[in-house]
């Protein structure tokens, strides 16, 4: 069942994005929906994507905790069973979830033994998550979202100009069936989720595109299929699979038919590959205005980074903060 908000025509609605980096590997990204009123701020929607910790930095549940979110996550997505977007996934969940909340997660119940560690007792505790519940207390656990699918959606009553928000998955449904389990050596990558989230306005939207670890095939799939109700344009990207060019296709797709770029895009960092790719993020600037990166990658200062947007949605303004380690990307 669709959720409501009513919202008066004057409220102040604001949106703040967080994409959180850590020294070597390691990414979150948060998405708040939020009313502004005589300084007391109410959260009307949260997404939280993946998490890491660093030497016992969560910086996901340190803002989490710092906007009141206990027990009251909308949604929360694990992207897919890699360590550098896991580490702290199940205290994000047991602490910010709830019977209200919906956990999507990639098809990672049928070949547990070959994950690692952190992602085996990640797995393992999500299928114990309602085990003794009955159903109205249970948490809406999805692990076989696919594209097109949507995964949520918020309708806005009232005068307000924000009409709707919706939830789209972006990976397409033949990547995330266990497809892989007959190779000797599984790239989790292929089954991973990217989603996009777009807020409907009166005379335009807003759209971001969270794209996780996806992979080429995924992107492919998503060109071939030519589907006019997903975006080519967004005011914010997180970049797929840190800038690596396995993933790089998403540039073809960005591009649109008369050339508009998108707003904002950014990265961070897996030193052990030695990503992100400089020549790919050189290729972005030719569909995105401006790139950041959750580590100074320009002066080769690397560590714990926080890259903010909010985004005023009445005044059609955003301002882009940078703390830690995090920098906007200036390539020669």
């Amino acid at each position: 069942m669709k959720k409501t908000i009513t919202l008066n025509s004057k409220d102040n609605i604001y949106i703040k994005v967080y994409h959180l980096g850590y020294t070597e590997q390691g990414e979150s990204s948060i998405f708040l929906l939020y009313t502004e009123k005589t300084e007391k701020k109410e959260v009307l929607y949260s997404l939280v994507i993946d998490c890491y910790e660093e030497k016992q930095c969560n910086q996901t549940d340190t803002i989490l905790s710092e906007w009141k979110l206990e027990k009251n996550l909308n949604v929360f997505i694990w992207t897919h069973p890699h360590d550098d977007h896991s580490i702290g996934v199940k205290d994000i969940i047991e602490k910010y979830c709830s019977k209200g909340s919906l956990i999507f997660l990639a098809n990672v119940f049928g070949i547990p033994e070959k994950f690692s560690n952190v992602c085996k007792d990640t797995i393992m505790y999500i299928k114990g998550l309602n085990k003794g519940k009955s159903v109205k207390n249970r948490i809406k656990v999805n692990s076989y979202v696919h594209y097109p699918e949507t995964m949520d959606e918020v309708i806005f009553n009232g005068g307000h100009e924000l009409k709707k928000l919706y939830v789209r998955s972006i990976a397409p449904f033949t990547y995330i069936g266990g497809i892989l389990g007959g190779t000797k050596k599984i790239d989790y990558n292929k089954i991973g989720i990217g989603c996009i989230l777009v807020l409907e306005l009166e005379k335009n939207n807003i759209n971001f595109l969270f794209g996780g670890d996806m992979d080429k095939y995924t992107i492919e799939a998503l060109i071939d299929a030519e589907d006019d109700d997903i975006p080519r344009v967004y005011n914010y990207i997180k970049i797929p699979h840190h800038g690596s060019k396995s993933a790089q296709n998403l540039i073809e797709f960005l591009k649109s038919e008369d050339s508009i770029k998108s707003d904002f895009a950014s990265t961070s960092v897996f030193t052990q590959k030695k990503l992100p790719n400089d020549d790919v993020l050189r290729n972005y600037k030719d569909v995105v205005y401006e790139l950041a990166c959750t580590s100074d990658i320009t002066s080769n200062v690397y560590g714990i980074g926080m890259i903010c947007a909010t985004y005023d949605i009445s005044k059609k303004k955003v301002i882009k903060e940078y703390s830690g380690a995090a920098a906007i990307v200036n390539l020669q």
